[in-house]
């Protein structure tokens, strides 16, 4: 790859990616469309986390300015800006309003029982918000979160990876019980909070904290 012509024509590469997948998600033959659908859902799961942690990691290590650099070239900076990855100014815009329109449609019930819901901050897919109100504390929060919160985000916006609560509340408030925000599908697995991860120390190779 050390000619300029050996280089990928990653725009060309992006039509014809595009071409052949409308091409194939609309073949005749209904199963072989719906299986085709079903894979490049699959592959742009896989990539979107993939990447996604990738990105996270580097961000541990203090790489902002290296995902600022890479970002400028023409096909990382690209598949990065198509997950909303990295250090785009424009992609950070997309992402505040999709999780603001996407929260619009939990937020009137939340308030309703004097709750609120903030957003702290959005980085590479992963929204972190703070429970406050009544919220905080409330036993039915975490099925806020997972049913309410989660599934808004996963519909109404592309790049959404993970949602993470900012500083949990240490215990469930029994006088709350009572509050229910949204309604939880039956027989549905209830999971634990998932609290925001402390930044790691920067580590040296070599010379890693156990």
């Amino acid at each position: 790859m050390g000619d300029d012509d050996d280089l990928l024509p990653y725009g060309e590469a992006l039509e014809r990616i595009a071409s052949l997948a409308e091409a194939l998600t609309a073949h005749p033959d209904r199963e072989v469309s719906e299986q085709v659908t079903e894979l490049l859902d699959w592959v742009d799961a896989f990539h979107r986390d993939g990447l996604g942690r990738l990105v996270e990691m580097i961000r541990s290590w203090r790489g902002e300015i290296f995902l600022e650099s890479v970002g400028q070239d023409e096909v990382v900076g690209t598949l990065l800006a198509a997950y909303g990855l990295g250090e785009d100014a424009e992609a950070a815009a997309e992402a505040e309003a999709a999780v603001a329109a996407a929260l619009e449609s939990v937020r009137p019930l939340v308030e309703s029982h004097g709750g609120s819901i903030e957003v702290e901050d959005i980085t590479d897919g992963v929204v972190r918000v703070r429970m406050k109100g009544t919220c905080d504390g409330c036993p039915s929060s975490q099925d806020t979160l997972t049913y309410g919160v989660e599934v808004a985000l996963r519909d109404g916006w592309g790049n959404f990876r993970r949602l993470e609560l900012v500083e949990p509340a240490a215990a469930i408030d029994a006088e709350k019980a009572a509050l229910e925000c949204v309604t939880v599908p039956e027989g549905a697995h209830r999971p634990a909070p998932i609290p925001v991860p402390e930044p790691p120390l920067l580590q040296i190779r070599g010379h890693e904290q156990s």
